[in-house]
C-alpha cells in the first residue's frame, strides 16, 4: 500500500471557528479511530460506546471535568480515560485547548493487548493519567497519524502508545472512586436508560425503576453521572445516531430509531452537541472510510442477536445499546 493510502482523515470545521475536528482510520488497525481536535473551547460531553483515550494539548491551560461521580483537574499532558458505557462532561475550560483521542472497540483493544502481551483483561481503572512518557508517545503517534507515515511507523507508534496506556491506566487511582459512582439503586435506573433511551421515559418512571423519590432520584442520578436524566439519555441517542449515520442510515431514519421527534430536532441536538450536521458527518464517513481489508469477528462490541441491520457495525464499531457505565 503507498503511504497516500496508509491513513484515511475525514475533517470537518465546526459551528465554533477555528474550531476543527479530523477523524483518522486505518485499514490497518481495525476498531481505532483517532481524533485531532483543535482550538477547542467546547464543553464536551460524551457517552463513550468504546475505550478512549484524550490528550490534552497546549501550553498552559486548565480544564475542569466530571466522570465516574467525581469532578478533577486536568492540563497540558494529562489524559483523560474513559471505559465503554461512561459519561463524562467537560465543566470548563480556561482557553482553547487541542485534544488527541483514540478510540477503541472492546474487540479492537483486546487484540492489541494480546499482541503486546499484556496480561488480563483491559482496563482503564484510572480515570486520568499525568505522565510525561506517555503524554511524549502519544503527541509521536499523532504526528505519524496526522502526516500518514508509512504504516509501519504508525503501528510502532500505535504500539508503544497502547502499552503504556494499558500499564498505566490499568494501576489503581490516586482517588477512590466516589461512593455516589457505585449507587447501586441509581444503577438500575441506568440500566434502564440504556436499554430504553429511544423511548419516552417520564422521570417518575425511573425514580420507580430505583425505587427512590423524584427529588431525591434526580439529585443522586446527577451526583453519579454529572447530568441530569434526561441529559444522560440525550447523550445515548446522539451516541445512537452518530453510528446510525456511520453505518449508512439516512438523517431521517437515524432520528426516527434513536429517539428524535423527527430530522430537524437531530439536526439541532447533533450540531449543538458536536458542532457539525448529521448529514455533513454521515457524507464525509461514507466518503472517507477505508474499504475493510478483512472480515473481523464481531467481538464484544457488537450488538446482541436481533438488532435491526440498521443499528448494526460501521466498520468495526458498533451501536451499543447495552453497557451502563462502570459496568
Amino acid at each position: 500500500m503507498s503511504t497516500v493510502e496508509a491513513v484515511w482523515c475525514k475533517e470537518f470545521a465546526t459551528n465554533r471557528p477555528p474550531e476543527r475536528i479530523r477523524v483518522h482510520t486505518s485499514r490497518n488497525l481495525a476498531g481505532v479511530e483517532f481524533w485531532s481536535v483543535s482550538d477547542s473551547m467546547r464543553r464536551w460531553s460524551m457517552h463513550h460506546d468504546t475505550f478512549t483515550a484524550t490528550l490534552l494539548l497546549g501550553s498552559s491551560f486548565e480544564v475542569k471535568w466530571h466522570s465516574r461521580g467525581c469532578s478533577r483537574a486536568a492540563g497540558p499532558g494529562s489524559v483523560q480515560l474513559m471505559e465503554p458505557g461512561e459519561v463524562h462532561r467537560t465543566i470548563q475550560v480556561s482557553q482553547p485547548v487541542s485534544l488527541f483521542m483514540i478510540c477503541w472497540t472492546p474487540a479492537a483493544l483486546e487484540r492489541t493487548a494480546a499482541k503486546l502481551r499484556v496480561d488480563g483483561m483491559p482496563r482503564f481503572t484510572r480515570p486520568q493519567v499525568d505522565d510525561p512518557g506517555l503524554a511524549r508517545a502519544l503527541q509521536a503517534l499523532q504526528s505519524s497519524v496526522c502526516a500518514a507515515h508509512d504504516e509501519l511507523d504508525i503501528e510502532a507508534a500505535y504500539d508503544d502508545s497502547t502499552r503504556r496506556l494499558l500499564e498505566l491506566g490499568a494501576q489503581p487511582p490516586a482517588c477512590p472512586t466516589s461512593s455516589r459512582f457505585r449507587h447501586p439503586r441509581v444503577r438500575r435506573a441506568v440500566e434502564y436508560l440504556h436499554e430504553f433511551f429511544a423511548d419516552t421515559i417520564p422521570l417518575a418512571a425511573l425514580a420507580s425503576q430505583a425505587n427512590l423519590s423524584k427529588f431525591y432520584f434526580a439529585r443522586s442520578f446527577r451526583a453519579m453521572t454529572g447530568f441530569a436524566p434526561h441529559q444522560y439519555q440525550t447523550l445515548l441517542r446522539l451516541q445512537a445516531a452518530r453510528r446510525l449515520l456511520e453505518a449508512g442510515a439516512s438523517v431521517e431514519a437515524a432520528a426516527d430509531e434513536a429517539g428524535f421527534a423527527d430530522a430537524p430536532h437531530l439536526t439541532r441536538t447533533f450540531g449543538e452537541w458536536l458542532g457539525v450536521s448529521p448529514g455533513a458527518w454521515a457524507r464525509r464517513g461514507r466518503s472517507s472510510d477505508p474499504p475493510p481489508r478483512a472480515q473481523l469477528d464481531p467481538g464484544p462490541g457488537s450488538p446482541p442477536p436481533g438488532t435491526p441491520p440498521s443499528a448494526g457495525r460501521s466498520k468495526d464499531f458498533a451501536l451499543v445499546r447495552g453497557a451502563p457505565l462502570g459496568a
